[in-house]
């Protein structure tokens, strides 16, 4: 729990800007809280023009989208004050929600609940926290507070044969849900045999207990220059996903050797290779990682991926915005954010295409493959549809989801953490000798959910879709007083850029209903039920 200077500190930081009946979240231009008489009324006005001259507006606390006269969209934004009955005067036959003055109740954390039952999706193996190159944004380059820098330690053969034991555990509920093992890094592939020792861990424990763990899924994060024909060899035989990084117009701007030249041509002839001498393997399981960085040009990444034709043949791509924390990280990274929306345009116009041919469009797969794009729009698309208490909030990530229980970091100290990113003291959940404490991860759940009840999150029009969690505002009791403020500066700028990407997808809901017809949405709500009948689902796995 936080002390109450700590919550005084974070509520100047990060608190909706009142005027006297109306308020704007940090960092956003328009009013999305008013007050009703002794209550508040939270919203968000869509850029999306009805076909009858109105305006789209969102209302959370009941989850609808709702086409208003401009008249009545001024009317709720105007600095002036209303009271229930003109509100109801206002919106005649529509039933508007309010919630207390007090704000939003969210979820409790579950602090008194047993953690023995407790067990972790993802365990996070680095076979060496070396590199050979220097990504200038990389986590690890010094550059960001609280993480730890380039390193030549790696784990002993013992600490990875216990943490492997210990998440691949004999027990139906675990063997019957996705799990997986991500080898990271530094570059791992500089570890390459202590990724042969796990993988023989792995398959004795599969001896061990008896079935081949069907659901688990074993992954490398690389950045692709020291594959050869021994590892890719071993990666094939043993069924193993890759991710490789490859940053296309902007590589050779961040991700560079260590006499800083560039590393562009290597990594992309490397990739090719692999196309070229395993077809099967790399439609199969070869992801191509891209980070969004300055100068972002979308036209320019566009054409670079539109005309690799081997990069069109990978399984995956993964596109996504690499946004460090700090109170000008928002606007420091504006020009991304820009060229973000010519993105969202451009997936909601591949939807003039029926599904068939639009799912083979490229312009629809390099839109729908950016991170950022996808995630936001299926929580908008597929909000809970019944919400029985307009200001409860039953289900918020951030708030629910116990720290360790979706990734598990194991150091190369022997360490757990409960982030990749952040290998540092604050985020340790135990050790390999003394087992994963998730008592840890419970107390850093109700740092968080105090920090979120104090902020703007209380009283914030995206807190049904918000993904935000733990790591990306991690307030402890122990923190100084200009740490609690660095942090909630860190909140505010994240809190800026899940808004941004949620009022997006929204608008792209409405826009694709209204272009193309509400049966273009069914289609993305069929292809989310399926994604969670087929992929990972945590419905269950921790009661």
């Amino acid at each position: 729990m936080l002390t109450e200077a700590q919550k005084e500190i974070i509520e100047r930081v990060d608190r909706p800007n009142w005027g006297g009946y109306v308020a704007k979240n940090p960092g956003e231009d328009s009013v999305s809280i008013r007050k009703v008489g002794d209550r508040l009324l939270v919203f968000r006005a869509l850029d999306v023009d009805a076909p009858g001259g109105g305006v789209f507006v969102y209302f959370p606390a009941s989850g609808k989208t709702i086409e208003l006269t401009r008249r009545q969209v001024t009317a709720l934004q105007v600095d002036e004050p209303i009271s229930d009955d003109q509100l109801d005067g206002l919106f005649p036959g529509l039933k508007i929600e309010t919630i207390p003055a007090s704000g939003w109740v969210l979820p409790n954390v579950p602090v008194d609940s047993p953690t023995e039952n407790l067990r972790s999706r993802t365990l996070v193996l680095n076979p060496t926290e070396q590199c050979n190159i220097r990504c200038t944004y990389c986590y690890y380059g010094g550059a960001y507070e609280g993480t730890r820098n380039h390193q030549t330690l790696e784990p002993s053969a013992d600490d990875l044969e216990t943490a492997i034991r210990e998440f691949l555990v004999d027990e139906k509920r675990v063997i019957d849900s996705q799990q997986a093992i991500y080898f990271f890094g530094g570059e791992p592939l500089l570890g390459f045999k202590k990724m042969e020792q796990a993988m023989a861990v792995i398959n004795e424990r599969r001896r061990e207990v008896g079935t081949e763990f069907p659901k688990l899924i074993l992954q490398v994060n690389t950045n692709g220059m020291l594959l050869n024909d021994k590892i890719m060899q071993f990666l094939v035989d043993n069924d193993i996903y890759m991710n490789v990084s490859i940053d296309g117009p902007n590589h050779d701007l961040y991700r560079i050797d260590r006499r800083g030249k560039g590393t562009h041509d290597r990594v992309r002839a490397k990739i090719e290779w692999v196309a070229d001498r395993w077809p099967d393997y790399f439609a199969r399981r070869v992801a191509i990682i891209c980070v969004l960085s300055q100068p972002l040009d979308t036209r320019k990444m566009y054409q670079y991926f539109a005309e690799w034709d081997v990069a069109q043949r990978a399984l995956a791509w993964d596109f996504d915005l690499v946004l460090p924390g700090g109170s000008g990280s928002y606007d420091e990274f504006q020009q991304l954010f820009d060229e973000q929306d010519k993105i969202w345009d451009l997936f909601v116009s591949a939807h003039i295409n029926e599904r068939t041919d639009r799912e083979r469009s490229f312009r629809f797969h390099y839109a729908f493959s950016h991170g950022f794009l996808h995630r936001s729009f299926h929580r908008a698309l597929n909000q809970k549809q019944k919400i029985e208490d307009p200001a409860r909030v039953d289900n918020l990530l951030g708030v629910q989801l116990v720290p360790g229980s979706e990734y598990l970091v194991l150091g190369a100290d022997g360490t757990y953490y409960t982030s990749y990113e952040y290998q540092a003291a604050e985020f340790a959940t135990g050790t390999v000798a003394t087992g994963v404490d998730y008592s840890i991860g419970m107390e850093q759940l109700s740092s968080f959910a105090d920090g979120a009840q104090t902020s703007s999150c209380s009283s914030c029009w995206a807190v049904r879709m918000c993904t935000v969690n733990f790591p990306e505002a991690p307030f402890a009791r122990t923190d100084s007083s200009t740490k609690t403020e660095q942090k909630a500066a860190a909140k505010v700028a994240r809190c800026r850029s899940e808004r941004t990407n949620l009022r997006k997808a929204l608008e792209a809901v409405q826009e694709i209903e209204m272009r193309f017809g509400a049966d273009r949405l069914d289609e993305h709500r069929e292809d989310w039920v399926q994604q969670k009948e087929l992929g990972p689902s945590i419905e269950g796995f921790n009661e």
